[in-house]
């Protein structure tokens, strides 16, 4: 399940929390257990992954975890865990929060999120379960402040990795524009390209590349349209057709529309036109 970490921050933000447990764990290689629909899981917690590598199925949906990664588990939940081939450590923060009533509430959820390894999370890990261990009502106080420390950072290094990756994603669309923008081309295949959604999609593509990705297949077409009247003495068509519009007056309607005149008074009188200098 795909979570919306601002979201997610908004309703821990806003509720009142308990830590309700710390533990810290080694399960051995190969080993299968977990909660069934007689024994479901009895509080929602975060699971960071330490060492090895191992399975949780939530629900029937099945997350893979590794050092780094962290899976959450809402309460009353069926759990398979299925370890890997070499022993799995792992770190295991139960809580409890009360959220308003009519805000949505994803604790009851089952989703992964990707911090990647990071050794500061790690340290406040061991000192969340040692002070968890610790009896007394102060230690309550420092362990509830200690877990949105780790949880804040939680959010912040996934949100940067998620952050890297769709820019990539991103790039990557952009060097397939680059080299068959004269193919038939529509937002939805490249939305699906990327594994996203149209409005997704055309969100973080306006986001790193500034404008929208017809905008920008638009503009490039156009580029190499221009190129091509001022080196080559093709017909409007032509030159229309290898951009990848099959109409060529549709082709200099859209052509005046951007570059200010028509493909033929822009091969002729090149100087009352901008240019790509310019």
């Amino acid at each position: 399940m795909d979570v919306d970490l601002n979201e997610l921050a908004g309703q821990f933000g806003s509720g009142f929390l308990t830590v309700d447990g710390v533990y810290r764990t080694t399960l051995e290689a190969g080993r299968v257990l977990g909660h069934t629909r007689a024994y479901p899981t009895p509080k929602s917690g975060f699971l960071f992954a330490l060492k090895g590598e191992a399975s949780f199925v939530f629900n029937g949906t099945a997350y893979h975890l590794s050092p780094g990664k962290v899976v959450h588990g809402g309460k009353n939940m069926e759990l398979i865990v299925k370890v890997g081939t070499a022993a799995f450590e792992y770190c295991l923060i139960n809580y409890t929060l009360h959220t308003r009533s009519n805000h949505r509430n994803d604790t009851d959820s089952h989703f992964l999120l990707d911090p990647g390894e990071n050794l500061a999370i790690t340290e406040k890990l061991d000192l969340l379960h040692r002070i968890k261990s610790t009896p007394g009502n102060f230690p309550e106080i420092q362990a509830k402040a200690l877990f949105y420390t780790i949880f804040h950072d939680m959010l912040i290094c996934a949100r940067n990795r998620l952050n890297r990756e769709s820019q990539l994603v991103i790039e990557q669309v952009v060097e397939y524009i680059h080299h068959h923008y004269m193919e038939p081309m529509t937002v939805k295949k490249l939305a699906d390209m990327s594994g996203m959604g149209v409005k997704p999609f055309s969100y973080l593509f306006k986001k790193y590349i500034g404008m929208f990705p017809i905008d920008y297949l638009i503009q490039y077409r156009l580029k190499r349209a221009k190129n091509l009247l001022v080196s080559s003495n093709s017909s409007i068509a032509d030159i229309a057709e290898s951009i990848g519009y099959l109409d060529a007056l549709y082709f200099s309607r859209l052509f005046k529309k951007h570059i200010g005149c028509s493909p033929t008074a822009f091969r002729t009188q090149m100087g009352n036109c901008p240019s790509d200098d310019q």
